[in-house]
């Protein structure tokens, strides 16, 4: 890790930083704001939340960072993703399978499922589609505060905080309620409590986007229904359970380098 200067002033540090968060912030946003309900263009939309990660390593570099992205613990820990990574694509389909014995959701195959090569192509296509806006959420409100504006620590207090900007992070979905909200939060929770754990972002990406994966490998082939509210309690339920099993995993801390 290349650590940011420290010579500046409390308040200067603390300007900076509120600075480049609105920064991050408002080009995190402006995907689906911009290129999705404002233009309704899937190629703007592409394209704004690739340039994003160009943003992201610029602030981290303005933030005093000779590796912009190290701004947001992401030196390269594959071991992290891989594991939480793969956590999660066990975790998901378990708990769609148990939200259907409790009768919250309801699944049945699709009628013309792909097959063959163009499977092949539509799971490269959602690996890709699904990693990317993880990751970019991740540097907002995951690492970001872990590592370039640490203001609740790196423990409990990061974790609550952190999952608290994650509900924030989803602004279009506010409108869907208090449930939603308390969903966001509890799967929020489990991934900042991987990178607490880890000290590396990449465990909370593997979690995330292997959620976020599972759920469009599972549409591929299924049709998925939640039934009234389960779906959301269900997603709540999942990410509690999901920040158990961090908790209780052995923990495996990487050093920053």
């Amino acid at each position: 890790m290349s650590p940011a200067p420290s010579e500046s002033s409390p308040p200067r540090v603390a300007l900076h930083c509120a600075l480049a968060f609105v920064v991050l912030f408002a080009c995190y946003e402006a995907p689906e704001g911009v290129g999705g309900k404002l233009l309704g263009s899937f190629a703007v939309t592409a394209v704004l939340m690739i340039l994003f990660h160009a943003v992201a390593w610029g602030v981290g570099r303005w933030l005093g960072y000779r590796n912009g992205f190290h701004a947001y613990a992401l030196e390269w820990r594959g071991s992290a993703l891989a594991r939480a990574l793969a956590l999660m694509l066990v975790l998901k389909p378990v708990s769609v399978l148990a939200g259907v014995a409790l009768g919250w959701m309801r699944v049945q195959p699709l009628t013309n499922p792909q097959i063959g090569t163009a499977l092949l192509v539509a799971v490269l296509g959602a690996a890709v589609s699904t990693f990317v806006p993880s990751v970019a959420e991740d540097i907002v409100a995951r690492g970001f505060w872990y590592r370039a504006w640490p203001v609740a620590g790196q423990g409990a207090g990061y974790v609550v905080l952190s999952a608290g900007v994650f509900v924030l992070t989803h602004v279009y979905r506010l409108g869907n309620g208090p449930l939603e909200w308390l969903m966001l939060f509890c799967t929020g929770l489990a991934y900042a409590a991987a990178v607490a754990r880890t000290g590396s972002l990449w465990g909370a990406v593997g979690l995330h986007w292997g959620w976020n994966l599972a759920n469009a490998l599972l549409d591929l082939q299924l049709d998925v229904n939640a039934v009234g509210q389960g779906g959301r309690v269900l997603s709540a339920v999942t990410g509690l359970v999901a920040l158990g099993l961090v908790v209780v995993l052995p923990k495996r801390r990487v050093a920053p380098v």
